[in-house]
């Protein structure tokens, strides 16, 4: 089969979406993690790198035959590609002089496992549906747009190494084929054959209930905000350093220049793109700004939270445009801080001096959609909050309200309103989760005795010197 060498970044990303996961990891049928279970083993453990050995940073390209499975060959380059693809994956520094034999193993028993569910496959005249082929080939194509950035952006990678998107597809379409069809193998021949009852949940849970179900302890926590509010004063002097811009636009400026001048934006550095964008990935006035123009039409001031936006549109496909902006960023001053946090201080001496917290929130908080609910944030695990919160928090007892804190978006009171210990839990409460960690365990079972069968029944035969034979 062609392979591609020498592709930087390029085959950084297609290795990303080919080698990502070994097969049984890329089946959906149950994930344990998800449901807070201890996860089952993986099809083959990747070896941990040693930093301290001298990275390797020559590909050794052996001319031959490594493997032959059925009447299918793996050559020592297929194998070297694999393994140069993962080092540029893991940053270069995961495969070492001491470590090359294990990681190469590795690969090589991937590659005939996968050699093995497609030759059952072949021999069970199992067939992709109509057009899954192409439809996986889009799907990589597009998570390959995302990961450069742009389809523009992809097509620039591509050109610079001679290939064409239609090249791209024709190279991957067997790799791609190899893994829908070894994936199919898996559906029917693992999870077609497993069954898991309602019973044989209950009766696991009776066995290890305490092993596979914690739920952790958790915090009810409701909160104020007090947030700085931006000054009318610098909110005037960056709209008129927006006009300011605007002067120049209309005066023959190009909007790339003086958006390099004037915008406060990381994207000034590339005169104000934003490269392709979607509706729902932009604050609502600027989405409503930016598809309300005409392609080249540049727009007038727009307010966002963000501050102040001069809008051009460059190209638009559907419900996707490509635009630049100028913006002039508003954030408060010292003095906005200093009022923001005396406020704080107000507020809590309100709820300290006896006033109802949720009334107060209701009233006072600048956070609008909690307020709503009288401060109330819901529910809270370990980490899921910021660490001086979550510590704050702890020195509570139910009830009680912590200092003055600050946070992302200004200053904080919270309350502790209620506190749960760690537990093991209901079986109603982990029902469909443990159900698909049982089948979990037997998937990877069942998989294992797939392979051995397959391993008895069709033709292997491992000729590369440096697999480890144990």
């Amino acid at each position: 089969m062609k392979k591609m060498t020498g592709w930087h970044a390029l085959a950084l990303s297609i290795a990303l979406l080919l080698m990502a996961t070994p097969l049984m990891a890329q089946t959906d049928e149950f994930d344990p993690a998800d449901a807070g279970l201890s996860a089952t083993p993986r099809l083959t453990e990747q070896p941990e790198p040693e930093p301290e050995s001298e990275p390797v940073t020559a590909r050794q390209k052996v001319d031959g035959i490594a493997a032959v499975v059925g009447d299918e060959i793996i050559l020592e380059s297929d194998i070297d590609e694999e393994l140069y693809l993962f080092n540029m994956r893991s940053g270069g520094q995961a495969i070492t002089e001491s470590n090359v034999l294990e990681y190469r193993t590795s690969v090589v028993r991937e590659m005939v496992d996968e050699m093995l569910l497609v030759a059952k496959a072949h021999r069970d005249s199992i067939l992709l549906s109509p057009g899954a082929l192409d439809e996986e080939l889009d799907r990589r194509v597009v998570e390959l747009e995302q990961r450069h950035g742009s389809p523009e952006a992809l097509d620039a990678a591509l050109a610079s190494e001679g290939l064409s998107r239609a090249g791209l597809r024709e190279i991957y379409r067997e790799d791609i084929e190899k893994r829908l069809l070894a994936e199919q193998v898996i559906r029917r021949e693992v999870h077609g054959r497993i069954d898991v009852t309602w019973r044989e949940v209950e009766e696991y849970y009776e066995e290890n209930g305490a092993d596979v179900g914690m739920v952790p302890e958790a915090f009810h926590v409701a909160g104020i905000v007090s947030a700085p509010k931006v000054s009318e004063e610098l909110k005037r002097a960056a709209y008129e350093r927006l006009n300011a811009a605007r002067a120049e636009l209309d005066a023959g400026s190009s909007f790339e220049d003086v958006a390099a001048q004037y915008s406060d934006d990381a994207s000034a550095a590339r005169g104000g793109d934003l490269g392709w964008i979607g509706r729902g990935m932009m604050v609502p006035e600027f989405e409503e700004a930016v598809f309300a123009l005409a392609i080249g039409e540049i727009s007038g001031v727009v307010p966002s939270r963000f501050g102040f936006h001069i809008i051009r549109l460059d190209e638009r496909d559907g419900e996707r445009v490509r635009a630049r902006h100028i913006l002039a960023r508003v954030t408060p001053g010292p003095d906005d801080v200093l009022r923001a946090h005396a406020r704080a201080d107000s507020i809590r001496t309100m709820i300290v001096d006896g006033a109802d917290f949720s009334a107060v929130a209701g009233g006072y908080s600048d956070d609008e959609a909690s307020s709503a609910r009288g401060g109330d944030l819901g529910w809270f695990a370990p980490g899921d909050l910021d660490a001086e919160f979550e510590a704050a928090l702890r020195t509570l007892e139910v009830g009680g309200i912590t200092g003055i804190l600050e946070g992302d978006g200004g200053y904080y009171i919270l309350k502790l309103v209620e506190y749960e210990e760690p537990r093991t839990a209901e079986l109603d409460e982990i029902r469909d989760q443990l159900k698909e960690y049982i089948f979990g365990l037997r998937a990877e079972d069942r998989f294992q005795e797939l392979m051995e069968e397959l391993r008895q029944e069709i033709f292997i035969d491992i000729r590369t010197e440096l697999l480890d034979a144990s």
